[in-house]
């Protein structure tokens, strides 16, 4: 189970690690990069990694690289193909416009294609893989707080006092709450 804690820490600014790393809390000689994108937004945060940690992140099984190494053809491909059936099933007569409408068609398609073999892709990827990829990663963030989730208890204790003096802490119920609102009746005539 994820244990989270929450950083007040605006972009720019540094969370501080412990030399331990994040999945198994031995010693850290490497780093790994969590991030996480919301609209235009993406945080970046790197956090250490031990050096066999490293390379179970690094493996790949044998159906993951397949389809990582098929991505890329399989995009050119489906592109080409689109392209070369709406040039030829569109009766418009100017051949240049048939083949603009293909051309503006297609990289649609070659993107759907992509997300599509991403996804089987990191479907198929190591479970000590995912383990090492899940074991720190971003919850949330806003402009002034990140959460994190760590899956080790002692790392994210370690993380905890590390950071004591930006950590988030509950806010007081908030006077606007409506279940502290009281009405007064207004008696005027």
């Amino acid at each position: 189970m994820d244990q989270q804690i929450t950083v007040r820490v605006r972009p720019g600014e540094a969370v501080r690690f412990p030399g331990l790393c994040v999945a198994c809390g031995r010693p850290a000689a490497e780093r790994i990069t969590l991030y996480k994108r919301r609209g235009q937004l993406t945080r970046r945060l790197e956090a250490p990694l031990c050096a066999d940690c490293a390379r179970q992140l690094a493996r790949r099984s044998g159906q993951e690289e397949r389809l990582l190494r098929l991505q890329w053809p399989a995009v050119v491909v489906t592109v080409i193909m689109v392209t070369a059936l709406v040039f030829a099933a569109l009766p418009i007569t100017p051949w240049w416009f048939r083949l603009a409408v293909g051309l503006a068609v297609a990289p649609a398609a070659g993107a759907l294609v992509h997300r599509a073999l991403s996804r089987r892709a990191e479907a198929a990827e190591l479970p000590e893989r995912r383990a090492v990829r899940e074991a720190a990663r971003i919850v949330d963030f806003t402009w002034r707080d990140m959460t994190l989730a760590f899956a080790n208890q002692r790392v994210l204790a370690e993380v905890a006092a590390l950071n004591a003096d930006v950590l988030a802490t509950e806010a007081p119920a908030d006077e606007t709450d409506p279940a502290k609102i009281i009405t007064a009746e207004d008696n005027s005539v």
